[in-house]
């Protein structure tokens, strides 16, 4: 009986003791999906690597890389912090590299990649969540430039611009031949060194006559010394220099002069010609003279 009385006793400080040691325990944490975890840490690579192709001025490829790497990351609540900041910065980057750029192409992925971008968050948050007005103003300018660069193409056609036809260019008539003109030349420039190598032996015979002398004043036939050996080696190579230069010579001014002669009479009948005369009542030949 006692025993009995005793237990409801226990009871209530039983019960405090279990709540107690319920409290101390720590609460659980549901953990992220290792999917998630993987897909966002390659969000961060992809987005590192195109700040590094911004910063060095290579928007559209940073462009590119921000997209890539936000498409690892689904439009839901949890990630859309972070879509929303890189495709602000995508929308930068696309106005940075095509400033001035008014081609439909490149302006055609800028509107069409913010333009798929804001349908899919409309399409995950409904309309009552407002899209960054960042990205959807650089939406409307790309989708007004393309339309407007379109507009153009339809109206000049296909192509750089329009064609410039260059008129041929005028042939000026030839100059009238002169036959006789490279006779002339080449015979002067032969008579001329003819002339010039004729000399040449002059000078050398005069050398020879010069050494000739000394040998025979220093007494050279009588007596035979170094000098005297010298001044007749070098009298005997004036007089070889003197005879081949006196052979070269003269068929040089032969050949130059002839080819004067004939280049001059060609010259001559070209300059004077005959060419018919025709007027009313009189026929006949008239003499025509060249300048």
């Amino acid at each position: 009986m006692n025993h009995a009385t005793r237990l409801p006793r226990l009871l209530p400080r039983l019960l405090s003791l279990l709540t107690a040691l319920t409290l101390l325990a720590p609460p659980l944490v549901q953990a992220a999906p290792a999917e998630d975890a993987q897909a966002l840490a390659v969000f961060e690579a992809g987005y590192k690597y195109g700040q590094a192709k911004f910063d060095s001025g290579q928007f559209l490829d940073a462009a590119r890389t921000w997209i890539a790497a936000a498409n690892n990351l689904s439009e839901k609540l949890s990630n859309r912090d972070n879509r929303v900041a890189v495709y602000e910065y995508v929308a930068d980057a696309f106005t940075s590299g095509l400033q001035g750029v008014e081609q439909p192409e490149a302006l055609r992925e800028a509107a069409e990649a913010l333009g798929a971008y804001c349908d899919g968050f409309t399409r995950a948050y409904g309309t009552e969540t407002a899209i960054s007005a960042k990205i959807t103003a650089a939406r409307d300018d790309f989708k007004a430039r393309l339309a407007k660069a379109e507009a153009a193409v339809a109206v000049e056609g296909p192509g750089e611009g329009p064609v410039v036809v260059e008129p041929p260019p005028v042939r000026e008539p030839p100059a009238p031949s002169k036959p006789w003109k490279g006779l002339v030349i080449a015979g002067g420039v032969l008579t001329g060194v003819g002339v010039g190598v004729g000399a040449l032996a002059g000078v050398f015979t005069a050398q020879g006559k010069s050494l000739e002398a000394k040998y025979l004043d220093q007494g050279c036939r009588t007596m035979t010394s170094t000098d005297c050996q010298g001044l007749k080696a070098d009298g005997e190579a004036s007089n070889k220099k003197a005879l081949g230069s006196g052979i070269s010579a003269v068929p040089l001014v032969a050949v130059g002069v002839a080819l004067l002669v004939v280049g001059l009479k060609r010259r001559s009948s070209s300059r004077t010609t005959f060419a018919p005369a025709l007027a009313p009542g009189f026929a006949g030949l008239g003499l025509q003279r060249s300048f």
